[in-house]
């Protein structure tokens, strides 16, 4: 007859050693409760049975993202609540519009408060500063460093002393002494009340205006059609054709008229006109003969022997020129004149 142990008994198992206890809950009265069903208990030989399973607790995503809500309304709620006291404070504050700083504080940024004669006191800021906000100062400033502004400079006077600008743009600029300027470009007029000089080459793209006398001591290259109402040269040369539309008048003093040995009894020569064209009249006396009738001095002298051409007015007779030099020229004739009045034109060309 085969024994059955109980479920509380510790009989030896097939190798000879105890079998395990089964442990049981205890009820709340003190007794044993039941046994758990389908609970396995290992051997004592066994490695599994050696090692207790430990259990954690684990929130679901749904408790966490409750949590979260309820820190992040309560931080919330602070940050209003510690607003709404700042606030209350600041509107209470007569003083908020001013900034007290403790000597000590200054002390440690560097800023030195000292006496300086009967100004009160002076503030010394070592370190660099920066102010957002306008800056309204009552006195003078001094700047002993560089000035250096990244918008618009305005100022109802200033004197500068020396002034380096790069693009600068001037409503109304008054100069009393020197001005040396690299590049000036004037999109207006320019008034000059004294005296300008140009010291080097000057272009004009547009119309020149001379309202006044215009005194040139060099040279003057025209390169397209120059148009005077008036030209008047002492020396002009050109080195191409000169074309005249209307007429050539000469000017000048008159030269010197000498009488020639052909004018007769009581004769006489008379001259008007210049040294480059003029008219001789000749009054023919009796007992006239061949040779020269008038001797003409130039009042300037040519470089080079000129070429002089004359012409009697309604005179019959051989004219021609004799003793032509730099300095003058002869007019005879090849057989006497009768008496009486005659013309004799001459124009002198080098």
């Amino acid at each position: 007859m085969e024994n059955n142990p109980s479920a509380g008994s510790s009989s030896p198992g097939p190798s000879g050693a105890p079998a395990p206890e089964v442990l049981k809950p205890r009820s709340e009265d003190g007794g044993s409760a039941t046994a758990v069903p389908n609970e396995t208990v290992l051997p004592a030989s066994s490695e599994e049975g050696k090692k207790i399973r430990k259990r954690t607790y684990r929130p679901s995503h749904k408790s966490t993202f409750i949590a979260l809500g309820v820190v992040v309304a309560i931080l919330a709620i602070n940050a209003v609540v510690l607003g709404f006291v700042l606030k209350s404070k600041s509107a209470n504050d007569p003083n908020r519009d001013q900034v007290t700083i403790d000597a000590d504080v200054l002390e440690k940024i560097g800023v030195n408060r000292s006496e300086l004669g009967s100004s009160g006191v002076q503030l010394t800021v070592g370190p660099d500063a920066q102010f957002n906000g306008k800056l309204t100062t009552a006195g003078d400033v001094n700047i002993g460093g560089q000035l250096k502004l990244n918008s618009k400079f305005s100022a109802n006077d200033a004197a500068l002393t020396v002034l380096q600008a790069g693009d600068t743009a001037l409503s109304k600029l008054n100069v009393s002494g020197d001005t040396t300027l690299t590049t000036l470009n004037l999109r207006n007029a320019l008034n000059v009340t004294g005296a300008s000089q140009l010291a080097g080459p000057v272009t004009i793209s547009q119309l020149l205006t001379v309202n006044n006398n215009m005194n040139i001591l060099g040279n003057i290259s025209v390169g397209g059609v120059l148009s005077t109402a008036s030209f008047v040269a002492r020396d002009l040369a050109s080195t191409s054709t000169i074309t005249v539309g209307g007429h050539i008048i000469t000017t000048g003093a008159t030269p010197a008229l000498g009488q020639g040995n052909a004018l007769g009894s009581n004769g006489t020569a008379a001259i008007s006109g210049n040294d480059t064209a003029g008219t001789v009249s000749i009054s023919i006396g009796v007992g006239a003969g061949a040779g020269t009738l008038a001797n003409i001095s130039y009042v300037n002298n040519f470089a080079r022997t000129p070429r002089v051409v004359i012409t009697a007015v309604g005179v019959p007779g051989n004219f021609y020129i004799t003793n032509s030099t730099t300095g003058g020229f002869s007019m005879a004739v090849a057989s006497g004149l009768p008496p009486g009045g005659y013309t004799i034109n001459y124009i002198v060309m080098q």
